[in-house]
């Protein structure tokens, strides 16, 4: 079966075609854009710009394009932060709905963090085995902690991209990520595993990739001085001059320090001082879904 997942994130949208057979998936393409649906969303102001809805509208028909080449049985579009935050975002799905006819499916804080825990589950973390899974997006940053069977998840307002347009001081950020995770029990033992394009980003650029290989990037160990060190080397940087860097991803150039700064703060809020890189988050997470009707179950 081919099933085609697409995540419109508040900095970028992603594609993911995905043949499952006996159980496991096989990623047979997928393609990344660099849409910021959530650009300008922030500070008081709440609507998706126009600029911004045609950016990521051509980014799906260029999806739809690319999976024309594969027999896809099921497709599932959804949409996070920016979506979830948007007055206007019913005015995005009605033109989702029109041009592509497709339903945008735009879930829960918790969850897509419930997802992300699932899909990075998938591939590094032990049946029973406590573990945090971490996602830090454009404009939301998810944590999932497991205890046993015991699985809860949370989500605190802040992302690269609202960073890059509203930047808080390092105490600010800790303290937004304490209120949006509180109550959130963090398990004493287990890996902190970190989903999403900074992780992914911040270990291809450890590996010094020069093409992305998703399988390379499993299970790779970034210890906290690591993160601190990525962090003033991007910094004294022109965004031209990091782009240039081997596993930099094209439109994370200006705001992966940012969304680095975010996990120092979270590493210290779950006392972790190593980052397991995966590259499987909610939209491997989806796949796991009988169909959409399973979502308000984890609402």
């Amino acid at each position: 079966m081919y099933q085609a997942v697409m995540d419109i994130g508040t900095n970028t949208s992603r594609l993911i075609v995905v043949r499952t057979e006996e159980g496991r998936d096989e990623t047979v393409t997928r393609d990344i854009l660099t849409t910021r649906i959530g650009q300008g969303l922030g500070g008081g102001h709440l609507k998706i710009t126009e600029e911004a809805a045609r950016r990521t509208l051509e980014g799906l028909k260029g999806f739809r394009d690319k999976m024309a080449a594969y027999p896809v049985e099921r497709v599932w579009l959804i949409g996070t932060q920016a979506l979830r935050e948007a007055s206007n975002r019913e005015d995005f799905r009605a033109l989702v709905r029109r041009e592509l006819g497709w339903e945008l499916l735009v879930i829960s804080g918790k969850a897509e963090a419930y997802l992300s825990y699932t899909g990075a589950a998938s591939v590094l973390v032990k049946p029973g085995e406590s573990a945090l899974v971490l996602d830090i997006g454009g404009g939301s940053t998810e944590l999932m902690a497991s205890a046993g069977q015991n699985i809860s998840g949370a989500s605190a307002p802040i992302g690269g991209l609202r960073l890059l347009e509203q930047p808080l001081s390092q105490p600010q950020i800790l303290s937004c990520l304490q209120a949006g995770w509180q109550g959130l029990e963090v398990p004493e033992e287990g890996p902190l595993i970190g989903v999403g394009g900074t992780a992914t980003t911040l270990g291809a650029i450890a590996l010094k990739m020069k093409r992305y290989d998703a399988d390379a990037l499993a299970g790779t160990r970034i210890s906290r001085r690591q993160a601190a060190e990525t962090i003033k080397l991007l910094e004294a940087m022109t965004p031209a001059e990091r782009l240039a860097l081997p596993g930099m991803m094209p439109g994370r150039e200006d705001i992966l320090p940012w969304g680095l700064r975010i996990l120092l703060e979270a590493m210290t809020y779950c006392r972790r001082e190593e980052l397991l890189i995966c590259d499987r988050d909610l939209m491997y997470g989806i796949l796991r879904l009988s169909g959409p009707e399973d979502l308000p179950r984890i609402s």
